[in-house]
């Protein structure tokens, strides 16, 4: 019997989202303090709020693996399939990205590179799906999974990016 398993997105994503989010609050802050235009304030309003989103969400995905099923789980959704239902498992591996698909009938569940443990998640993935379902070339792309860290390197640039402009504002108001 194999015991319940639960994976979430990595740490090296969330961490630089994270420190953008509070960067663009902090920026939002001082643009407050110093009584800039109204649009400037409504625009890091706006990046705000959807930075906490983005963070909301990609802390609260998770995928669960059980002998009987893969649950994904998202903000307000809950997707469950059974092993034993699904009919087609097919992927993709696009710059870096690796894309699972499985399928049962018409309905699909996306299983991506980005978790922390994405090994530990694909070999046990591999091993619950039913035997003559994933091909040679599926398993080939699943046993050595890409690391993907392009979205990591931009979060970060932006929170430098977003760290000189809160200086800037600084300096301005000065």
């Amino acid at each position: 019997m194999t015991e319940r398993m639960s994976f979430t997105i990595r740490r090296a994503l969330l961490l630089p989202l994270g420190f953008l989010l509070l960067v663009q609050l902090a920026l939002l802050v001082v643009s407050l303090l110093q009584g800039q235009p109204t649009g400037k304030i409504l625009f890091v309003g706006g990046v705000v709020v959807l930075l906490a989103g983005l963070l909301a969400d990609n802390l609260l995905r998770r995928i669960e693996l059980d002998e009987e099923g893969i649950t994904v789980c998202r903000i307000g959704r809950r997707r469950r399939m059974l092993f034993a239902d699904l009919t087609e498992v097919e992927a993709v591996c696009l710059r870096k990205r690796l894309f699972v698909t499985l399928w049962v009938g018409e309905s699909f569940l996306l299983v991506t590179n980005a978790y922390g443990g994405v090994a530990a998640l694909f070999e046990s993935l591999l091993q619950r799906i039913p035997s003559g379902l994933v091909s040679d070339e599926v398993k080939g792309l699943v046993e050595a999974p890409p690391c993907h860290n392009g979205n990591i390197i931009v979060c970060w640039f932006a929170v430098v990016f977003s760290l000189l402009i809160l200086c800037q504002q600084f300096l301005a108001g000065s």
